[in-house]
């Protein structure tokens, strides 16, 4: 994964919204190396961090203090919290697949099938499956991995892409898994089939992806420089969102569906109305890549962070 490796369109930002990032914008400091992943919990008390300094951080969102620092093997790439906020999973550099404790911090469970690392992890909605994902260089092993959540078994493996995975995202319905990968591909799977549509389009690797609420889009992130929409039913673009120059690494949808955010090399949080995917800012954080972006369940607020291990927290606008 390249940005992993070193480690969408100009809009004028409008005045009012200019003016609560200036109020209301904070960081945090905390981990020494990229941090390549966040979440918030369900009920949006804590925030969750991956970071290439070898741990996964648990924050108090209303303090911004550490609760947990949780030490792996090996660069943390990705985080999740489980659907009922109880548990904590992480997916490290040297393929092991971690379940913690949200409340203490404690391990519940661990276990290594990936042959290489884990990029990305997601739980289905229902909670009782994990999907896992990952590879190494131009290959590895690029298995997509269903796990029994309370377990750790793994019970499906998927195989389809032919170099490293590194994103996935289940539909709201759980019934579709999709994945993106270094071959330019994204992959929707059948869950209970096993199944796969191929959709092609991107011209470079494939980052993270997010189905949107009502589970009728799905966006994905690229090298290519773009974001793109797809329509799930049918596999066809709707829309190809440009950035100007750079990757754009991670791309999340509100959960109220009306906005859609992503990040990039070039260091700055975009924002467009899903209505017509109108852009709505831009707005530079920092002077290195941001690799991560999440939005609280309640829709208020953002957290990003990146290559200068800061988290960056700031208003979604209200909804249109």
């Amino acid at each position: 994964m390249r940005y992993l490796a070193c480690v969408i369109c100009w809009a004028i930002v409008p005045w009012g919204l200019a003016a609560a990032f200036a109020q209301e914008a904070r960081v945090w400091e905390h981990h020494e190396d990229n941090v390549y992943q966040l979440d918030f919990s369900p009920d949006g008390k804590m925030l969750a961090t991956a970071s290439g300094d070898n741990t996964a951080a648990i924050w108090e969102v209303s303090s911004g203090k550490v609760l947990q620092n949780l030490a792996h093997d090996g660069p943390v790439y990705t985080v999740r919290f489980s659907p009922d906020g109880r548990r904590l999973a992480t997916g490290s550099g040297a393929g092991r697949l971690t379940l913690w404790s949200a409340a203490d911090g404690s391990q519940v469970a661990t276990a290594k099938e990936h042959g290489d690392a884990i990029y990305c992890l997601v739980f289905a909605p229902d909670g009782r499956q994990l999907a896992t994902v990952g590879g190494d260089g131009d290959h590895g092993d690029t298995v997509c991995r269903l796990w029994d959540a309370a377990s750790l078994r793994v019970t499906v493996e998927l195989q389809g892409h032919q170099m490293p995975v590194y994103g996935a995202a289940f539909s709201p319905n759980g019934k579709v898994l999709a994945t993106g990968s270094r071959d330019k591909s994204i992959r929707l799977w059948d869950v209970d089939s096993g199944q796969s549509r191929v959709l092609q389009g991107h011209t470079s690797d494939v980052y993270r992806c997010d189905f949107s609420p009502d589970g009728r889009l799905l966006a994905t992130a690229s090298q290519d420089k773009t974001v793109r929409i797809w329509d799930v039913g049918t596999g066809k673009p709707v829309a190809t969102l440009p950035g100007q120059r750079d990757p754009l690494y991670t791309t999340r949808f509100s959960p109220d569906g009306q906005w859609l955010v992503a990040v990039g090399d070039d260091c700055r949080l975009r924002i467009w109305r899903v209505d017509g995917f109108e852009p709505v800012s831009q707005e530079k954080l920092s002077q290195e890549a941001l690799y991560g972006v999440s939005v609280s369940a309640d829709g208020k607020w953002l957290a990003t962070g990146g290559a200068d291990t800061r988290i960056y927290w700031q208003p979604l606008p209200a909804t249109p």
